[in-house]
């Protein structure tokens, strides 16, 4: 594996070792063949001008088993390339995917369109050229110099002497490369954010007229990209022309001593065509390196702007972890700190909770008191400051199976409704998808579409209501088999019918999974077994709602009949 190698390329490189690999190793036998090529044409040319006699056809015919293999072997290497770029492109757009499926992770949906299009396809040629070409760079030149040391001990020096020059200026010049990289990626990024963006409130725009200052804005962006861009490809030219320059200065001062080493006739003819011929090709190898050096550079740009998304990784791609037990965990999380910035004080203070294993909990909170932050900890996006969270025993990023997320706003992708609901376990069956879906009680609305399950889905769930769009996540969380499941509000915005839906599902949730709800409606707070109340960065108050709503306290003041929070919906549960 290179030195800096980006990730999440880091990460799956060793699974492909074997492609790669045999393409080293394809490339090395080639690099030998080669070797050999040249001493058999330098030999057929020595005859041709020096000989008495014809060529024989046998030996011109020796030398096409050569070249064939030749070819053979470099088609071999650029097929075992390029099969391991393929399979880790599809394993990082799996990876993004599901690092979605988790929460959005503060990426909007522009940036993360460019991330699986353009950041995916930027890592190709660094595993299909760049990293093939470094082998190479290492192996064929130490070849060519065992094979030209023992005819020419000055051509050998001159050879070695003049390499080093080619990786130090790519070096050199890497330097600026890389700043310049990603600041392309990151100007892209906001670029496609924008733009799409602008074009979801295009309505919006011509309704206030400001269409024509959006364009302006747009067209600024992008002029913006385009500087960038070319900064880096006139750096990109320049290295590609000094390192052109170094081989060939290099190579005319290797066939300049051999002129003159044959004109004094201090070498054989056949000897010193031989070397020519194998110059060019010392310094190839090396020519190709700067020259996907490029391609490394914006793998970097690109994994830089993964790196935000991939911090929890999926978990498939986990090191192995000690086996959970069967069921619902128990989630513990003990005298928890943790605030956003560290010169604020902290949101969560002396934080302590248990959940018990197939429980359903309502979190319940004012605003700003840290109900997404508590979701956030138990998803493994945030680290505490002091204190720690335990699912099952063990840590939030060592689950093999990571909690599942429905916010209040679930988002489904353009593609059929079986398609969404097996997002994270795209292997499903067909029977599996209708089983999560009958658990979640979305199976008698999906069965009256138009298709059915194969019913095509807009973007964001277009044709669906919410209530819809909100049984389809949760079919989503039942199939994906995650032991927690956390949720925020579902049934916020819904008519009577899809709360008892959605309620009923919640039922269905906790009969075998820990389940923990953002609660804002009276409805999910009643249906909870237990409720947590939320205040000063603690738990003040905990219970039933029967208990909790006899006493005094903290939530006594949330579900009053002044309260912005559950005032209203009590109001209206009472009516």
């Amino acid at each position: 594996m290179a030195r800096g190698t980006p990730r999440p390329l880091s990460d799956l490189l060793p699974g492909q070792r074997r492609r790669l690999t045999l393409a080293v190793a394809a490339h090395g036998l080639a690099g030998v063949l080669l070797i050999l090529q040249a001493w058999l044409i330098a030999g057929i040319l020595n005859d041709v001008v020096f000989g008495t006699q014809p060529v024989p056809l046998s030996r011109l015919l020796a030398v096409l088993p050569v070249l064939l293999a030749r070819a053979g072997l470099l088609w071999l290497a650029t097929v075992a390339a390029a099969d391991a770029a393929i399979a880790i492109k599809g394993q990082v757009r799996q990876m993004l995917r599901s690092a979605v499926a988790r929460g959005p992770g503060g990426a909007d949906a522009g940036s993360f369109a460019s991330l699986m299009v353009e950041g995916v396809e930027a890592l190709d040629p660094f595993v299909s050229r760049y990293l093939p070409a470094m082998a190479q760079a290492v192996f064929l030149p130490l070849a060519i110099l065992a094979a030209v040391l023992p005819l020419d001990w000055l051509s050998a020096l001159i050879l070695a002497l003049t390499a080093p020059m080619i990786p130090v200026f790519m070096i050199l010049i890497g330097r600026g490369a890389e700043r310049l990289n990603l600041e392309q990626w990151a100007t892209l990024a906001r670029l496609s954010a924008y733009l799409l963006d602008a074009v979801q409130a295009l309505p919006t725009l011509r309704l206030f007229g400001a269409v024509p200052r959006e364009a302006a804005q747009v067209a600024g962006s992008a002029e913006l990209y385009r500087q960038r861009t070319m900064r880096v490809l006139r750096v990109a030219f320049l290295s590609a022309l000094v390192l052109e320059f170094l081989a060939t200065v290099s190579i005319a001062m290797v066939a300049l001593f051999i002129g003159f080493a044959l004109l004094w006739g201090e070498m054989p003819y056949q000897r010193g065509l031989f070397i020519l011929l194998l110059a060019p090709e010392f310094y190839l190898p090396l020519r190709s390196l700067g020259a996907h050096y490029h391609a490394r550079m914006e793998a970097l740009g690109a994994a830089a702007q993964m790196a935000p998304l991939l911090d929890a990784p999926a978990a498939a791609l986990r090191p192995a972890a000690p086996a959970v037990a069967a069921g619902a965990p128990r989630v513990e999380v003990r005298d928890l700190r943790f605030g956003h910035l560290a010169d604020r004080p902290p949101v969560l203070d002396g934080l302590s909770f248990v959940l018990e294993p197939g429980s359903l909990t309502a979190l319940v909170g004012a605003s700003g008191a840290g109900k997404s932050t508590v979701m956030g900890l138990l998803r493994g996006h945030h680290r505490p400051w002091s204190g720690e969270v335990r699912i099952g025993g063990l840590a939030p990023d060592a689950l093999p199976t990571p909690p599942a997320w429905i916010p209040q706003q679930p988002h489904l992708f353009a593609g059929t409704v079986a398609d969404n609901i097996r997002l994270g376990v795209p292997d499903a069956g067909e029977e599996e998808v209708r089983a999560a879906a009958r658990r979640a009680h979305a199976d008698g609305f999906i069965e009256r579409l138009p298709e059915g399950y194969r019913t095509m889905l807009g973007e964001r769930g277009a044709g669906l209501s919410g209530g819809e769009i909100r049984r389809v996540a949760l079919a989503r969380a039942f199939l994906m088999g995650s032991p927690l499941v956390l949720l925020d509000e579902p049934s916020a915005s819904l008519d009577h019918e899809s709360e008892e839906a959605l309620v009923a599902a919640l039922d269905e949730l906790r009969r075998d999974r820990t389940v923990l709800v953002v609660a804002h409606r009276l409805t999910t707070v009643r249906a909870a077994d237990r409720i947590l109340v939320l205040s000063g960065g603690r738990i003040p108050q905990e219970g039933s709602f029967a208990v909790l709503s006899g006493t005094d306290g903290p939530f006594a003041r949330l579900a009053g009949p002044r309260s912005p929070l559950l005032g209203a919906l009590t109001a209206a549960g009472r009516a």
